[in-house]
């Protein structure tokens, strides 16, 4: 498909896509822990923060439109929810952000890592620890991630089908919502056949051991440029 999908990864020469998987694996983390125990300046700056990386790497927010009512919907419900639990706007609204930052970090992670190298990376780490099988958690992990934008793909191939045959979604619409499950679930079973076959023409071995993305001055530069903006939050949030 010609349009661009959430969570899908593209093969660029930004900064974030030459970082380590595991330089940004570590970043997510700590981000994601300040985002926990930070308050609505915290969130604020960090959401600051992944809105300027998603412009220097230019993430593709005009495509997304699509799968992002999904998030803007889920972002209304915890709002609305905060809100009559707690009766505090400043805390719904430290909520909803803190929810967008998450979503905003995921979709940079996404656009940035390729699976094979956040796989390798991963395998390669988890294989010094004892009665581990690095490799195999790694395919494992590559195969999963490979599923989430099958699963995008799928449900936007059948709903511009449906929308194709102008199909009334009003019309019906308990037994279309199950029609519509039923076709996305066979549609990512084709799919998933069609990746087994695949992996069985190139004699994938899941313990195969891989060549490693190597640690280098760039990714130590990622790090001092975050340790800049998540010191500060750390103590002060």
């Amino acid at each position: 498909m010609a349009e661009v999908m959430l969570f899908h990864f593209r093969d660029r020469r930004t900064f974030l896509n030459q970082t380590n998987p595991l330089v940004k694996i570590l970043l997510t983390l700590l981000f994601s822990y300040t985002l926990v125990h930070g308050n609505l300046a915290t969130v604020l700056v960090i959401f600051a923060v992944l809105a300027i990386t998603a412009a220097i790497i230019r993430l593709p927010m005009g495509s997304y439109h699509r799968e992002l009512r999904f998030f803007l919907l889920m972002g209304t419900i915890i709002a609305v929810s905060q809100l009559l639990s707690t009766h505090n706007t400043l805390a719904t609204l430290t909520a909803v952000i803190r929810f967008l930052d998450i979503v905003l970090m995921g979709m940079i992670f996404a656009d940035t890592t390729a699976p094979d190298d956040l796989s390798r990376s991963l395998g390669a780490l988890l294989s010094h620890l004892p009665w581990v099988h690095g490799g195999r958690i790694a395919a494992t992990l590559e195969l999963t991630l490979t599923t989430i934008p099958l699963l995008f793909d799928a449900s936007a191939q059948i709903h511009e089908a449906r929308l194709a045959r102008l199909e009334n979604p009003w019309h019906h619409p308990i037994r279309r919502i199950l029609s519509y499950a039923s076709a996305v679930f066979t549609l990512l079973l084709e799919r998933a056949e069609d990746l087994g076959m695949a992996l069985d023409a190139r004699s994938f071995d899941v313990d195969a051991k891989r060549e490693t993305p190597p640690l280098r001055a760039h990714d130590a530069v990622v790090v001092a440029c975050a340790a800049t903006v998540l010191v500060p939050l750390l103590f002060l949030g």
